[in-house]
């Protein structure tokens, strides 16, 4: 069970970290005494800045990244002085193993990870630095941070929780009247008369699934508009966010979409059910690792929180 939160521990280290600066050989921090340069942190988060460029935010995102990556790279370093002292390294034979299983994973070989790697501006040298310091960290909370026992009765309670907040999912109808697209004034206004209509039949009596049937242009008019049980996710999100708004017997007012398919869609919602949880036996061992995996992640933030407070840290970003 520790090894599977270790290695998700390696898959959140491996999210980029970044700086950047106008002087490359500017330092950003100093670690106890280790001088961290923006440079080498540039190069680690090359994706992510022109990203950031080219972004509406602009010098907002970059601002937020070199936030981010000074933590995360000072959090390294720290990780990396205390397994130094503590005698844990990592070998040059174990970074490439890594490094080709990275190679590997992606589906390429050497030459074509280098080649890949050189595109996004990054070196070989500084994916082995990052692969170190991951390894360090992980080795280092093997050694620092036990696993905790996840009790039957939290594992119980977890699920009692979840099944409390389980998704639902709703059985709806929906009657749609086409806009065509580049359509002109007139035809915006004629069929937002017919959807106006439709909405008034409905309201007077009608039933809404005989409305549909008389003037949906929808796949399912056919079928009195019956879109089936669905949930969130599985939906244009107007008709989702309206449908899951409403409870039973209730009809939405008209919805405008617009774009590919456009037009006026109304929506009644017959039934909401909550989804069947899967049973406690099935799922219990997933709830114990969650639990586990968090637990772990808080006593790394508290471990990292104190080595903080003995170390000498100067941001100079």
């Amino acid at each position: 069970m520790f090894r599977g939160v270790m290695r998700l521990l390696l898959l959140l280290a491996l999210l980029p970290v970044a700086a950047g600066a106008e002087i490359k050989d500017r330092i950003a921090a100093v670690v106890n005494g280790h001088p961290i340069t923006l440079s080498e942190i540039e190069e680690r988060v090359a994706p992510e800045l022109a990203r950031a460029a080219a972004g509406p935010a602009g010098d907002a995102q970059r601002r937020e990244i070199l936030k981010h990556a000074l933590d995360q790279l000072i959090d390294e370093q720290l990780v990396a002085s205390e397994a130094s002292a503590l005698g844990i390294d990592v070998s040059d034979d174990e970074l490439q193993h890594l490094i080709e299983q990275l190679a590997r994973e992606n589906r390429m070989d050497m030459a074509q990870f280098r080649q890949a790697l050189a595109q996004q501006g990054m070196s070989m040298e500084t994916v082995r630095d990052s692969l170190k310091r991951q390894q360090l960290t992980i080795r280092l909370l093997q050694y620092k941070v036990k696993p905790r026992r996840v009790s039957d009765e939290e594992v119980q309670a977890a699920y009692a929780n979840m099944t409390r907040n389980a998704e639902h999912e709703v059985r709806a109808r929906d009657i749609f009247i086409a806009v065509p697209d580049g359509a002109t004034a007139a035809q915006q206004s004629a069929a937002r008369a017919k959807a106006d209509a439709a909405l008034r039949r409905i309201r007077e009596g009608e039933s809404f699934a005989k409305v549909a049937r008389d003037v949906s242009d929808g796949p399912t008019a056919r079928e009195g508009g019956d879109l089936g049980y669905f949930r969130r996710g599985q939906m244009l999100p107007q008709l989702e966010q309206a449908a899951f708004a409403l409870q039973p017997g209730e009809i939405s007012g008209l919805i405008r979409v617009t774009g590919d398919h456009g037009g006026f869609h109304l929506v009644a919602v017959e039934d909401r059910r909550q989804i069947a949880a899967r049973p406690l036996a099935e799922v219990q061992e997933e709830i114990r690792n969650r639990l586990a995996g968090e637990s772990v992640m808080k006593e790394r933030e508290h471990y990292l929180a104190q080595l903080r407070k003995t170390a000498q840290v100067d941001e100079k970003l």
